[in-house]
């Protein structure tokens, strides 16, 4: 896969990513919105700080990054080139997007929690091994901090061997999916390497 090709091969991986976006903040918005209407919501911490105010600003984080994405592949589309550093970032901004989103939704409790398996496997099987390892690095950060937030000012998690089971976990499903994606990456290029040795030996026949 030559230069321009993999800038166009990111171009389509992003705007896939970005159709998911989408299409999660029509789901997960207005189900944030229920929640607080009738008052059914898990909030952790001691600031109660799950307002519109919280939703408004989720939700604007989101589009916010969604348009700035759409704007880039936009422009890359037409130079055919893309930054690698675009991947890392909206990697990123999902993994903090779901870590707010957990925070009205029972913390480390809540079922968005599964939602960070979504973006490690989609990124480590579109890019390997290394953001595979990024990406579960950049997780466990922003975890830590949602698990920071809701112990607060106590600090002492609860089911502790819960939560490293869970980053254990994490961590297995990321760094494997993201060696898969390398193996791939190896033997397509093998068979890549392989017709070119076909094609050459059938044009000296």
């Amino acid at each position: 896969m030559d230069h321009k090709e993999k800038a166009l091969w990111e171009i389509r991986n992003e705007k896939n990513k970005a159709g998911v976006r989408w299409l999660l903040i029509f789901i997960i918005v207005p189900y944030l919105s229920y929640l607080l209407h009738t008052g059914k919501s898990v909030e952790i911490g001691q600031k109660n700080i799950f307002n519109w105010y919280y939703i408004l600003t989720v939700a604007s984080f989101v589009v916010g990054v969604n348009l700035i994405v759409t704007f880039i592949l936009f422009h890359a589309a037409k130079i055919g080139h893309i930054r690698p550093s675009i991947k890392y970032l909206t990697m990123t901004a999902d993994f903090f997007a779901v870590a707010l989103v957990m925070i009205p939704t029972g913390g480390n409790e809540s079922m968005f929690f599964t939602i960070n398996y979504i973006v490690i496997v989609s990124n480590a099987l579109r890019y390997g091994l290394r953001i595979a390892i990024l990406g579960t690095i950049v997780m466990n950060v922003f975890y830590i901090g949602v698990l920071a937030f809701q112990h607060y000012p106590e600090m002492e998690v609860q089911g502790i061997q819960k939560e490293i089971l869970k980053v254990g976990g994490f961590w297995l499903v990321g760094i494997y999916t993201g060696y898969l994606s390398m193996r791939f990456e190896v033997l397509r290029g093998e068979i890549e390497n392989y017709q070119y040795l076909l094609a050459q030996a059938l044009r000296k026949k």
